[in-house]
């Protein structure tokens, strides 16, 4: 289990650290470095690994995928890896287990940024540190300014546990990636399973989770109801898709670390409080659940199930300093009744 995380200079993050829990839930408005935490520990097990998501013209890495997240008009590369764009190294710090794990990006030159690690990789490589030259794992490069990334052979291993990232901006590229793995999905009974699952957080009842030829010759994504009938899953609400697609990547991934942003988004409080009994098990599994919010109640809800394994913590940036503060679960439930949101309060309560 990731115990501690570390940054430096990594996104919108100049330094910061924070202790993570069996269960941790981020608090936060926008801006406050919540999904950054989350796409350091995605990143952190192996940027070049082949992660359950398609991007279309890519090896669907898991820095592609983040990269993916960020793209506006048809601006590419891994510069806004790099603190304000121009930081020349940053570092991810994980702390697994008592030992430490750290993932560092070097830029080499106006092309490339060097990924490198403190374990052993098969490869040494030389780079400059802070005007002082340095001996280093290298695992790849990542392109400035363009799309590509370029691994090296034969190093496809993970150095921390796996993660899985969950966020609605993906739900189109895990909607490409089930249907290319849809044979396995099937044959190992995930369907069914899910199709169970949510059965018990609407009215009617499925029995599969299916992909079928729809009107065109093209095919869709549907949920089978027991009276034969079939729903289109993107007709089913964003909150439900986001629902069934993560039991799905996650039943095939079997991931140690489940990461979920903005889990309050279009998800009622039936289907929060599932998910919260869900985690429940995962955390009886000994892995673990990180997710971010903006809402109290949904924190509340999440943390009442796995109180003895949750950490709730608020976070803000200030100049680039991540700042944080622990709260109880009674410390949230006192700022709901008493009408505070922690957003607004922010600056009196770190």
């Amino acid at each position: 289990m990731i115990t501690k995380l570390q940054l430096k200079n990594f996104r919108g993050i100049k330094e910061g650290e924070i202790e993570l829990a069996p269960l941790t839930i981020l608090l936060g408005g926008n801006n406050s470095g919540k999904s950054t935490i989350l796409e350091a520990l995605f990143l952190a097990p192996n940027p070049f690994r082949k992660v359950p998501y398609v991007i279309p013209d890519s090896q669907n890495s898991a820095a592609e995928v983040i990269q993916s997240l960020h793209e506006t008009l048809n601006s590419a590369g891994y510069a806004f890896l790099l603190y304000n764009y121009t930081a020349k190294n940053a570092e991810i710090r994980c702390v697994v287990d008592g030992e430490e794990y750290l993932l560092q990006f070097v830029v080499e030159n106006s092309v490339n940024i060097l990924v490198s690690t403190n374990k052993e990789t098969g490869h040494k490589s030389s780079v400059i540190i802070a005007g002082k030259e340095e001996k280093v794992n290298p695992m790849g490069t990542l392109n400035i300014s363009l799309v590509g990334v370029s691994p090296y052979p034969n190093l496809k291993k993970m150095f921390v546990d796996n993660a899985l990232l969950v966020s609605a901006a993906l739900s189109k590229s895990s909607h490409r990636y089930v249907n290319d793995n849809w044979v396995t999905i099937t044959n190992l009974g995930i369907a069914k399973k899910v199709a169970e699952d949510i059965s018990g957080l609407v009215y009617d009842k499925y029995k599969d989770i299916t992909i079928e030829p729809w009107l065109g010759g093209k095919h869709a994504i549907n949920g089978l109801l027991e009276d034969g009938r079939r729903i289109r899953l993107g007709d089913l609400g964003e909150g439900f898709q986001i629902y069934v697609i993560a039991k799905i990547l996650y039943e095939l991934e079997q991931p140690k670390v489940l990461l979920w942003d903005d889990i309050e988004a279009h998800l009622n409080p039936r289907m929060l409080l599932s998910l919260a009994e869900w985690f429940f098990d995962i955390l009886e599994k000994g892995d673990q659940v990180i997710v971010t919010t903006h809402s109290l109640e949904a924190a509340r809800t999440i943390a009442g199930v796995n109180e003895e394994k949750a950490a709730i913590y608020l976070t803000a940036l200030e100049k680039g300093v991540l700042k944080t503060r622990k709260f109880k679960l009674q410390e949230i439930e006192e700022y709901l009744e008493a009408g505070i949101d922690v957003r607004v309060a922010e600056p009196f309560l770190l």
